[in-house]
């Protein structure tokens, strides 16, 4: 199968929990090589509420208005990947091997208790765009719109698009193939959408 498509979050109407950091936490990018050797994350993250006021986003330590205050798929102000267990063994298990990916596991409290989730994280950062027909930034290696090679991502059930800084190995721009897209499909999993992408 030839399709791949970005994994992304599912947006939902109404309240939703999303997992913030500690206010002095760093920016998630000037974090990522920090993390560099460690295999959990050294602060615990905290859901809070955010709903639409008529002033922008308003945030709430009460959750009792969240209908699904646990996502396989969950929001956080990092704005990382961060999967339930669910969704890491169900990739973990598509895997081919040759992806390069590693776990970290960070620490959410809310609603009284404490959940593990897992934030995937690359080791090298993979060769898979087509560079005659990836637009990029005049001048520059930003990519405005990437299309990947078949020929070189067909070997991967999870890549993420390469960059010039740390951003490639901890992103939320996670693409998978479509064996991976029906396998997260077919257990209904929470929070979690999926868009296509270009591939040649």
């Amino acid at each position: 199968m030839g399709n791949y498509f970005l994994l992304s979050y599912k947006d939902t109407f109404g309240p939703v929990a999303s997992a913030f950091a500690p206010k002095n936490v760093k920016l998630a990018q000037d974090l990522i090589a920090e993390l560099d050797g460690l295999n959990e994350v050294p602060f615990e993250l905290n859901l809070i509420e955010l709903s639409v006021g008529k002033d922008g986003l308003v945030e709430s330590d009460d959750l009792t208005d969240v209908k699904d205050i646990w996502l396989d798929n969950q929001p956080n102000s990092l704005a990382w990947p961060l999967f339930s267990e669910r969704l890491k063994d169900i990739i973990n298990k598509s895997l081919t091997g040759l992806e390069g990916l590693d776990w970290l596991t960070a620490k959410i409290n809310g609603n009284g208790e404490q959940r593990i989730y897992y934030i995937p994280r690359f080791k090298k950062m993979l060769d898979v765009l087509d560079i005659e027909k990836t637009i990029f930034v005049q001048g520059t290696d930003h990519i405005i719109r990437p299309v990947f090679s078949l020929s070189k991502i067909k070997f991967y059930s999870m890549f993420s698009m390469p960059s010039s800084h740390d951003l490639w190995k901890i992103t939320t721009g996670l693409y998978v193939s479509e064996t991976l897209k029906k396998a997260i499909q077919k257990d209904k999993l929470k929070g979690v959408d999926f868009e296509t992408t270009s591939v040649r």
